[in-house]
């Protein structure tokens, strides 16, 4: 306990992640670790959800849409759970719909807003701040104003590296897909106190239509191979798509 009670001593908002959770953005900082702190006000969280499970004797993992979740924070402690994700019914279920629960220091339920941070194409190697910068230009339902600071918080489980700003060339604008206006959470494992009412989004969006599946299995596969690979082998694969989008970019 002493570590929170030192970082809420120094901090306005702290935030909690759980090891489920692969965290990306928040406020449109880098970050990798689960422990953060912001200044008051609105709070942009950007993040994986992952999972792993048996299926037919082999081992499968899961990872899902990229999620953007809002929420106002103020001088408070706030915690983020993911349901549990254990078969792929479950997976299928929380990529088409996503809950999570947002509680603060008291175990209340804090209201969140919700959406899904798009990209046509390979998934691989990602531009998530410039994503997100796209994001927020537009009328996206989890859209905010960022000028929050963004640290990582001094616990003896998180990460030591602190967050960056990122930097480098624009990536396509991101397409946003709306999934509410705004939730009342419920603790993890818990039924949510109310269906949250689905809101269509005004953020411009660059698909054309329902992806086939057979391109979203190519999708799946190309991401399945990417978690197997070793760091030299990622590298060199976000190498050549970067030229390849390069190229795009030139009309070649």
């Amino acid at each position: 306990m002493i570590p929170l009670f030192f970082v809420q001593a120094h901090a306005e908002v702290t935030i909690t992640l759980p090891d489920s959770a692969e965290p990306l953005l928040l406020n449109g900082k880098d970050i990798t670790s689960h422990q953060l702190i912001s200044q008051n006000g609105p709070q942009q969280l950007v993040f994986n959800a992952r999972a792993s499970y048996r299926e037919f004797g082999q081992q499968k993992r899961f990872v899902s849409e990229t999620l953007i979740v809002t929420f106002s924070g103020d001088n408070n402690h706030y915690r983020v759970a993911i349901p549990k994700i254990n078969s792929p019914k479950s997976a299928e279920k929380f990529n088409d719909a996503p809950q999570i629960s947002l509680t603060d220091t008291q175990g209340k339920n804090v209201a969140y807003k919700m959406d899904k941070l798009l990209k046509d194409g390979i998934q691989i190697g990602r531009d998530y701040s410039e994503e997100i910068k796209a994001y927020n230009m537009g009328q996206g339902v989890a859209a905010i104003a960022i000028n929050q600071a963004v640290q990582v918080a001094p616990t003896s489980t998180s990460n030591s590296a602190s967050s960056s700003a990122s930097s480098g060339a624009a990536s396509p604008a991101a397409a946003s897909t709306a999934l509410a206006a705004q939730h009342t959470t419920a603790p993890q494992g818990a039924q949510p106190a109310g269906q949250a009412t689905s809101q269509p989004s005004t953020q411009p969006v660059t698909q054309t239509g329902t992806p086939r599946r057979d391109q979203i299995n190519v999708g799946q596969m190309l991401d399945f191979w990417y978690e197997q690979a070793d760091e030299a082998t990622r590298e060199a694969f976000k190498k050549r798509i970067g030229l390849i989008e390069q190229a795009q970019r030139d009309g070649h």
